[in-house]
């Protein structure tokens, strides 16, 4: 609901939604999608809202209507859960009570937020027959000690056939691509950049809510240090991008429970240099696709190692979050080894 599936420019679950969608169409099932209104979709699309939430509320309807608009969508599906054979919500804490109480047909609900937040740990306690996949092992690892029935671990997969489509290049910057955000750390992205003494190009959205940390922390950062800021790219743009890249920069300081860039850059020939932080060892093969490093001059230093790696190993790499293994792997999570053997499916979001 926040954006349409998938999003114009930046959003990461909704462009996993989508690719799920489009992969389980294509291998026969029937897919009803609750989401905003323009989703693009091969999938049965039911507008669950006219725009998403963020063209058309402010910050602070953000946090007091959301949650209800939320809360009605799932009610909405809901009401129609003898149409489906699965319902496969992506919708976090807030599809938990519906989940709990609703036990036929069964909800599988993926959870593609942070869960080393204590109101969080105290929401999923309440809920311990909700079947939850998680996206990477390090995400689980917060609430390791909760009695959760946790079904799957399903690594993130999108359709990236654009990417793989680019030549190798050789190439002469550094790139960030993401969101300005103090979590994010593209401030060592810009430090990392001047320790190498390569070109950083910064393809990053500016969230309203990071506003102030931008003009105070980042902006500036941007003069003299050689880096190019252009702002957020869209789908068609981020291809070439990583392509012309001699290394994407994934310095995110937290525990990021998956990271889309990461396989992005791969499948585009492109090694990531990063931050030993969330689930990036489980993405990233140190020394083989990229680098994985513990401080800001190691960072530096693996840009001077860039030689080692071959495009040809990202490559292959990102061929392990292709959005049709990650329906396969769903699809066993269901339950369904054929077709025939269930008609409906419902992803929500």
């Amino acid at each position: 609901m926040f954006e349409t599936v998938p999003p114009a420019a930046y959003g990461g679950t909704e462009r996993v939604i989508a690719a799920l969608c489009n992969e389980l169409v294509a291998a026969g099932h029937d897919v009803t999608l609750f989401a905003a209104a323009g989703s693009d979709t091969a999938a049965s699309l039911v507008a669950t809202t006219g725009a998403p939430l963020r063209s058309r509320l402010s910050h602070s309807e953000m946090a007091t209507d959301a949650p209800r608009l939320h809360a009605d969508m799932l009610a909405d599906v809901y009401r129609r859960v003898a149409d489906f054979d699965v319902v496969h919500a992506h919708t976090d804490v807030p599809t938990l009570s519906f989940a709990s109480a609703i036990s036929s047909p069964p909800t599988v609900l993926t959870l593609h937020g942070r869960l080393d937040v204590a109101s969080t740990r105290e929401q999923l306690l309440r809920y311990p027959d909700v079947r939850l996949v998680s996206i990477s092992g390090s995400q689980r690892a917060p609430v390791a000690d909760l009695p959760l029935r946790w079904m799957a671990t399903v690594p993130n997969g999108l359709e990236l056939g654009r990417y793989v489509a680019q030549p190798d290049t050789f190439g002469s910057y550094l790139a960030f691509v993401g969101r300005i955000n103090p979590e994010k750390r593209p401030d060592i992205a810009i430090e990392v950049a001047r320790l190498s003494g390569m070109p950083l190009v910064m393809a990053a959205k500016v969230d309203p809510l990071d506003v102030a940390y931008y003009h105070s922390t980042i902006e500036p950062l941007l003069e003299g240090h050689g880096v190019e800021f252009v702002g957020e790219v869209d789908e068609a743009g981020k291809p070439g991008l990583y392509a012309g890249a001699a290394a994407t920069l994934f310095p995110s300081d937290w525990p990021e429970p998956f990271g889309l860039v990461m396989i992005e850059s791969l499948a585009a020939g492109t090694p990531v240099i990063a931050l030993r932080r969330g689930a990036v060892p489980e993405v990233l093969v140190d020394g083989v696709t990229g680098f994985i490093c513990d401080d800001v001059d190691e960072l530096a230093a693996a840009v001077g190692r860039l030689g080692e790696i071959d495009p040809a190993n990202c490559r292959r790499q990102a061929e392990n979050f292709r959005a049709e293994r990650m329906a396969d792997r769903y699809l066993e999570v269901f339950g369904i080894t054929s077709v025939e053997s269930a008609s409906t499916r419902l992803v929500t979001h």
